[in-house]
């Protein structure tokens, strides 16, 4: 009799909420989301000092919304401010207004938005296959996979697609036109790449092909057609074409939103120009282009390549669902899985954009962010899928009194709830928060004027608007070189600050303080040696710089080292700060 009740609550079929079973597995889902998220939630507020990795470049700015005086004419913050999504800028004001700070909020939204993701995956899994345990199950692998790879905690427009992206699937299948259009204007609002995936799902949804070996469109896969083989041809159901002609009009609105964004700071590189920059290749700032690799290019760089994550590793199981679904007999919940073809659709347009965007490289952002997402969902519930209706299949081969499938059951629930803390152990979840480790730095600069500006090399830069809350000429991070009417800026500004950092002449550095209208710079103590050369980042992509530069340095003293005792305003073990103002003097 326990077994029977405990068969009932792993296979019982059910879509209704307030079933036993549904409810149960819905409320285990929301359990293990709210597990993964608490680790990173705790880590995010271990120093007073902590932001997480992009935050540093995408969110930095909105520390405006606190103090409207902050960051004055600053080139970076005022680009960063000009791409961020609308969905974003509103969600971070509407927070800062009810109090919560934009870094603060930073570190509360990873856990709200994985719980909304959660709720649309377990949605979709019931849809796709009524059976409550493919919900939980889906939703789990998600969950891990996106807080291994850090995708939700860092409260990017990148973390806000996965659950406006997942509730268009959700409506879809629902047939809402209502749903698919409200999470269309949010996925749009949130990021656009997806907006793009979605309107194709919606044009391939025109097509109707039965497959006589599946059952005609939205039949459940498995069963035997009636109709006899026919050729591609388009639907006949009114509503595919009232929901397309939503999508398009959504995805034509937004379009027409973004085309205002960033104008200024245009036009994009082309590819041509790209292969010619030391940026885009292997040692610049977004490595794009490798040298005789196919795998790095085509596969694993997170930006031209599909990006196919397999983690965790039993998702790899999703690629058998073509080839479980064909043995209903021996697989009698095969019979069960309905509205397939919606992923397929999703993998289509995803691909076609991922080749597109090669084609266009850079007009419409980087290929990777095509596939990498949707490949994500896709394995996550296709590997569900060959789970419970593999889990079933062997229920109905061995009978439920028997022992195999009760330890098969409790083997996959072993490894399913164990293996993140078991094999990733504390990389599990990945925070990607970074440690300022400069505090003395930060409050030196944060009382001196909010127009002040500060030119630094060192890899502190990066950290300097967040923590410091004050403008900087340039640094890595923010050196982005998609919109080249902002990067040739920062180029410029870059190696302008490298020649004055390491020239002898006092009149360079006159002239760059001037130009630039420079407060403070901010030195490592050990970038007066040939060893730093090598392993700054710059120095790395700008190898010519990094050789005249080397042969400089060998020659004479840079007018900065000479005054480093004399003009500094504030030191740390690590760092010197000098004052413009007494350099001039000099």
């Amino acid at each position: 009799m326990r077994r029977q009740r405990l068969h009932q609550l792993l296979l019982a079929p059910g879509s209704n909420l307030l079933g036993v079973p549904t409810l149960f597995w819905f409320i285990l889902s929301l359990v293990f989301s709210i597990g993964f998220a608490l680790p990173a939630l705790k880590a995010s507020f271990a120093s007073n000092y902590l932001i997480m990795d992009d935050a540093r470049q995408h969110l930095f700015w909105m520390q405006r919304f606190v103090d409207p005086e902050l960051f004055p004419d600053d080139l970076i913050a005022d680009f960063y401010q000009s791409i961020t999504s609308p969905g974003v800028i509103a969600t971070y004001w509407l927070m800062n207004q009810l109090g919560l700070e934009p870094i603060m909020s930073s570190k509360v939204l990873p856990m709200i938005l994985g719980l909304i993701a959660t709720v649309y995956c377990f949605g979709i899994g019931l849809e796709l296959l009524p059976i409550p345990l493919m919900g939980f199950i889906g939703s789990l692998l998600l969950n891990q996979n996106l807080w291994l790879q850090g995708e939700l905690v860092t409260a990017t427009s990148t973390a806000f697609l996965y659950p406006t992206f997942l509730a268009f699937l959700y409506y879809l299948l629902r047939r809402s036109e209502v749903g698919v259009a409200i999470s269309l204007v949010l996925t749009g609002l949130f990021y656009a790449p997806m907006l793009l995936i979605a309107a194709g799902i919606l044009g391939l949804g025109l097509l109707d092909w039965p497959d006589p070996e599946v059952g005609p469109k939205d039949s459940p896969l498995g069963q035997k057609s009636s109709q006899p083989f026919r050729p591609l041809r388009l639907s006949a159901n009114p509503e595919d074409y009232r929901l397309l002609a939503i999508g398009l009009a959504i995805t034509l609105g937004i379009i027409w939103l973004y085309g205002g964004q960033s104008g200024e700071f245009g036009p994009t590189a082309t590819a041509a120009e790209a292969r010619t920059m030391p940026e885009f290749l292997d040692q610049g700032r977004t490595a794009f282009f490798y040298q005789n690799s196919f795998w790095n290019f085509w596969l694993k760089n997170s930006r031209s390549g599909i990006k196919l994550s397999l983690n965790p590793p039993i998702v790899i199981l999703g690629f058998l669902l073509p080839i479980i679904l064909r043995f209903p007999q021996r697989f009698p919940l095969a019979t069960k899985v309905r509205r397939l073809g919606i992923l397929l659709r999703l993998l289509v347009s995803s691909f076609s954009l991922f080749f597109l965007a090669h084609a266009v490289l850079f007009k419409l952002y980087l290929p990777s962010r095509y596939t990498s997402h949707s490949l994500r969902i896709v394995m996550a519930i296709a590997t569900a899928m060959v789970l419970v209706v593999a889990l079933d299949g062997i229920f109905k081969a061995w009978g439920k009194f028997s022992p195999v499938p009760w330890v098969t059951t409790v083997g996959l629930i072993i490894l399913l709830v164990c293996y993140p803390k078991l094999a990733w152990k504390d990389a599990f979840p990945r925070s990607k928060y970074l440690v300022g480790a400069e505090s003395g730095i930060y409050l030196f600069l944060q009382n001196q004027p909010k127009a002040s500006l500060v030119a630094s090399l060192a890899v502190e830069a990066d950290n300097l608007p967040a923590f410091a809350q004050r403008s900087v000429l340039v640094s890595w991070e923010h050196a982005i070189p998609y919109k080249m009417g902002y990067y040739r800026q920062i180029r410029q500004r870059a190696r302008d600050l490298i020649q004055a950092h390491y020239s002898p002449d006092p009149q360079v550095i006159r002239w760059f303080i001037d130009t630039y209208g420079v407060d403070f710079f901010v030195l490592e103590r050990d970038a007066f040696e040939l060893e730093y050369m090598t392993e700054n980042s710059w120095f790395l992509q700008w190898q010519d710089l990094a050789e005249t530069t080397a042969q400089q340095l060998e020659q004479a003293p840079p007018f900065l080292l000479q005054k480093m005792n004399s003009c500094t305003s504030f030191a740390t073990p690590n760092l010197v700060v000098l004052e413009a103002q007494c350099l001039t003097r000099e």
